[in-house]
């Protein structure tokens, strides 16, 4: 037949389809059947040059390497270790999970996220897991620990006595840190005993606070520092939550200093500029303790109260609820440390041994990476403040001078009786007449609001089971 096809009628073309559709079939049969008398063979065997089984193989394996086998945790033994953690608390809503990480995201969100990815647990809840403090939100920790029970690079079988030591363990800091964002990081793990609690363990927790010096007199806030000093009930600087059953307001501060903070250099940026540190250290602190303590030091530094304000809000019998008062701002605040008896803190895999790159030059590295960006950000905040600092405004007396004189001439209280109130983190608030801490309004004792609470959890289970009981009054009708 003819292979011009132009020249072909509609009835010779589809003939000419339909010969070439047998032959294709043809040949697509002697190729199976061709294949299949060379897989049943009596003897088994194939020919590994046949091009067919060649293909088959490959894409078995292509689809063994896609496919993720299980990792099996049974095979591994597990030792209970301590991690210090560090982390930039401004993006989080608080250090302790929530159990809704992407609604309110935590710093442990991200912890335990990171140890399940890399294979350390299984469940949290059958870690053994515990913490040594939980921040609020935006507060940040330099010396957060955790305890928790994790895998080992030991396997089941291995017989040997004992636990692997520090430098033959898995690189806990370095796997950890792979997986953690930014602002979190691993510094270092310790081998602890198994009924370790770094809650129950922890014998002294340090905060600090940092602020700009601004118009505050840091002699005044020293001495109010003193009275802060030793055992006493704090149920005036904090938040009282009923739910809790707080049965003891009582905390040991073993100490609390203001000190200038060293390496900042912000002479002439502008009128009080210079950044100080409290520097405060107890046994354990209270909801918003830190930052309710730092609002009446504000206030002290001031002058707007007196050093003995302290003194006073610590009587309980003088002044048995707390007045109504702001607390400082959280940006400021720092875990700076928690302290423990006989902990041997491991920083890198190879400490026993000359590691050319160990894992706390790397950690040094990613801080001097976010150090840089956070001053370059400083730097161009203090440029845009000196900068406006020198444009004009008329003063009181009509005279023209410039912003920062304008700013040294103000004071806490206007002439029109206006105060302007520290807050911490650059933040201030103004209040038309300023009102002495002992003659505000007092907030409800802790007894009182342990009473309401039980009235009102009363009231809801009451609530509760009255609508229980007509719910089950219409089942029983249908």
């Amino acid at each position: 037949m003819s292979s011009n096809y132009s020249e072909f009628s509609r009835e010779q073309l589809i003939q000419r389809i339909q010969e070439l559709e047998a032959k294709l079939n043809q040949v697509d049969a002697n190729r199976s059947a061709s294949v299949t008398a060379d897989l049943g063979n009596d003897d088994n065997s194939t020919d590994a040059n046949t091009p067919e089984l060649n293909h088959n193989k490959s894409s078995k394996k292509k689809r063994q390497r896609g496919e993720k086998r299980p990792f099996d945790m049974a095979k591994y033994a597990k030792r209970k270790v301590a991690f210090r953690i560090a982390y930039l608390g401004w993006n989080y809503c608080g250090y302790a999970s929530q159990g809704r990480p992407e609604e309110t995201p935590t710093i442990e969100d991200q912890l335990f996220k990171a140890l399940k990815n890399c294979r350390l647990i299984e469940d949290i809840e059958e870690s053994d897991y515990s913490r040594c403090g939980r921040t609020d939100k935006g507060v940040s920790g330099l010396g957060q620990v955790i305890a928790l029970n994790v895998r080992s690079k030991k396997l089941r079988s291995d017989e040997s006595p004992g636990l692997l030591p520090p430098d033959e363990e898995l690189a806990y800091i370095d796997t950890l840190n792979r997986m953690l964002p930014p602002d979190i990081r691993v510094l270092a793990w310790a081998p602890v005993d198994d009924e370790f609690n770094a809650r129950f363990h922890c014998i002294g927790r340090t905060y600090r606070y940092f602020f700009a010096r601004g118009k505050m007199d840091i002699e005044r806030m020293r001495a109010a520092c003193r009275y802060f000093e030793g055992q006493h009930d704090f149920r005036n600087f904090c938040k009282m939550d009923p739910s809790k059953n707080v049965l003891s307001y009582e905390r040991l501060i073993m100490s609390m200093k203001i000190d200038p903070v060293e390496h900042t250099q912000t002479e002439g940026v502008g009128e009080g500029t210079e950044f100080y540190q409290v520097e405060l250290k107890g046994t354990a602190f209270l909801w918003h303790q830190v930052r309710y303590m730092m609002s009446v030091l504000f206030l002290v530094g001031q002058g707007l109260e007196d050093p003995e304000v302290v003194r006073d809000l610590l009587d309980i019998e003088k002044v048995p609820s707390k007045p109504d008062f702001p607390m400082a701002s959280d940006l400021p605040l720092v875990l700076y440390d928690c302290h423990f008896r006989e902990m041997n803190w491991v920083h890198t895999l190879k400490e026993s041994v000359y590691d050319p790159v160990p894992s706390s030059y790397r950690t040094y590295t990613h801080y001097t990476e976010e150090w840089t960006v956070q001053m370059i950000r400083s730097l161009t905040c203090q440029y845009y403040l000196t900068k406006v600092g020198q444009f004009p405004v008329r003063m009181p007396d009509n005279s023209i001078k410039s912003i920062e004189d304008f700013v040294k001439s103000r004071t806490v209280v206007s002439t029109a009786g206006v105060a302007t109130v520290v807050l911490g983190g650059g933040k201030e608030t103004r209040l038309t007449k300023y009102k002495k801490l002992l003659e505000r309004p007092r907030c409800d004792t802790d007894e009182l609001k342990k009473e309401k609470f039980e009235i009102r959890k009363k009231r809801k289970l009451d609530k509760q089971e009255q609508v229980e009981q007509e719910n089950s009054q219409l089942l029983s009708q249908q």
